[in-house]
């Protein structure tokens, strides 16, 4: 055991995939010291490591092995995410870029999905409307939601609200199902897109879109019904909170990054799924300390 680790590659470019499977072969060790030190190897090895991860847990039939393979694969991704996440954090713009982020906590919950192809179908999507998206805001808005709600048919997932794939954004867009955040969200990138004056509006307990030329809010969980102030206000009366126009104010890209964390937090806590819920957190612990510390803006 000793002289296979010593005799492992130290350059991630000298590493090939047969070092990589013979350390995979020694994580199934019984004595779990040894299983660790295999385990903190592979992780070293970071992404390289990746493809032969994910193939040995297609092909594995021991499911105390694939438990210890998918954990390995967690945390390459994590460290990677976390990497990607540390650099968004330090852009000096006030506005975090939402795009990148939606999509890092995307892959913080799918370690394996590559984002850039989710990436360009927001890009074909945009260009499919771009053709039918002339008029006012209000117009270019209806199109977008006859488009999204009902062409593309996305909507309200009514019948698994607490499942953590409503959150990540690329499942939204594979199962047209969603909260409305990350609907939201969605709506938002494909505004940007297009240029229309879109923002998230943070309702406490319902999260929408608003236009901002207009008192004009899209409400994606329920296809994109058009609401009022007065209807924003039923709303919140339905919810027990007394209205306030400032609930209706654009939010920041980081308001809208912390408020998906939190939901993706309160939902794993309610699973008892503590590992996850610790991952997200400590994305959201270093979002919060850039807002309540901000470097040059």
């Amino acid at each position: 055991m000793t002289s296979v680790m010593k005799n492992a590659p130290s350059s991630s470019a000298e590493r090939p995939a047969t070092n990589i499977e013979a350390l995979l072969h020694l994580l199934s060790d019984h004595d779990l010291r040894v299983a660790r030190q295999i385990h903190q190897h592979l992780v070293d090895v970071g992404r390289e490591a990746m493809p032969v991860l994910s193939q040995a847990l297609r092909d594995c039939d021991d499911p105390s092995l694939a438990t210890r393979i998918h954990a390995v694969i967690g945390d390459i991704a994590q460290a990677d995410v976390e990497r990607h996440w540390d650099e968004l954090l330090k852009t000096s713009e006030r506005e975090l870029d939402l795009e990148t982020g939606a999509f890092l906590i995307a892959r913080a919950g799918d370690p394996q999905v590559e984002t850039a192809p989710y990436r360009q179908r927001l890009d074909d999507m945009a260009a499919e409307l771009k053709p039918l998206s002339s008029g006012t805001p209000r117009q270019v808005v209806r199109t977008m939601n006859e488009y999204l709600f009902h062409t593309l048919q996305f909507r309200g997932n009514t019948q698994q609200y607490y499942d953590p794939n409503n959150s990540f954004l690329h499942r939204v867009m594979d199962n047209r199902v969603g909260i409305p955040i990350s609907l939201s969200v969605l709506y938002v990138l494909l505004g940007q897109r297009l240029r229309v004056p879109v923002a998230g509006v943070g309702l406490p307990g319902h999260f929408l879109v608003g236009l901002r030329t207009e008192p004009v809010f899209i409400d994606c969980f329920h296809q994109g019904a058009l609401l009022t102030e007065k209807d924003c206000a039923r709303l919140l009366r339905d919810y027990g909170v007394e209205f306030d126009r400032r609930y209706l104010e654009p939010c920041s890209h980081a308001h809208i990054l912390a408020r998906m964390f939190r939901n993706l937090i309160a939902v794993y806590e309610t699973r008892q799924e503590a590992t996850d819920g610790r991952r997200f957190r400590r994305l959201l612990t270093a979002l919060e300390n850039r807002e309540n510390h901000p470097h040059v803006h």
